[in-house]
């Protein structure tokens, strides 16, 4: 490769996903809120403490490796500032740019006046979408949405973020099946995804819901 402006050839392994998406399952099955007014990093950082004490991490060796809220440099290389930080980060030997991003969003949670929100213009305006808009991972094919949700309610959180991610189907560039459906890389465990129809390429986005 010449140049920073070309396409990234490289992408990340995919044989690694369904191990990072098991480990954020199983990571999150002792995760829980400390307050009803916990911020989303303040749990992803309880989370990650959680990951690397696996024994796939802790004991290794392994070649995965969990980055708690990396930088994402920007895209112009004379900027003073990052693009932005992703809240897990997994980069492999495929050069910098080849990494798995997953994103994280409270859901069903209590503002600090007490008014119930529930984070799902958030979860697809701020966290989905920087995903489509290519500020995360934007030579890759994949990457993760995590959902925290504070009341308990999974399976209303996964029906309201459906709901509105058809919604929103045309800023998402949804492709077939056009909405929030099982994913089939983890058959026994609760993982969904959306497919996208990007400009130079498909995205598909896999999402976990958590009761914290």
């Amino acid at each position: 490769m010449s140049g920073d402006s070309e396409p990234f050839k490289r992408l990340f392994p995919e044989k690694h996903i369904p191990i990072i998406l098991f480990s954020i399952l199983q990571a999150g099955k002792s995760l829980y809120k400390e307050t009803e007014h916990d911020k989303e990093d303040w749990i992803t950082r309880r989370l990650h403490a959680r990951i690397i004490r696996l024994p796939l991490f802790r004991d290794g060796p392994t070649t995965i490796n969990f980055q708690l809220q990396p930088e994402i440099p920007s895209m112009n290389l004379d900027s003073n500032t990052p693009a932005g930080r992703i809240d897990l980060l997994v980069p492999c030997d495929r050069g910098y740019q080849a990494y798995f991003a997953i994103e994280a969003k409270r859901l069903r949670f209590l503002s600090p006046g007490g008014q119930f929100k529930t984070g799902n213009d958030e979860y697809v305006g701020n966290g989905m979408m920087r995903f489509i808009k290519g500020q995360y991972a934007p030579f890759m094919k994949t990457g993760a949405m995590l959902g925290y949700v504070f009341d308990g309610d999974i399976e209303t959180a996964r029906f309201d973020v459906g709901g509105y991610i058809l919604k929103k189907a045309g800023e998402l560039r949804l492709g077939p099946p056009g909405q929030l459906a099982k994913s089939e890389i983890l058959p026994r465990e609760s993982v969904d995804e959306t497919r996208h129809h990007l400009n130079d390429r498909s995205f598909t986005i896999y999402h976990i819901f958590i009761d914290i």
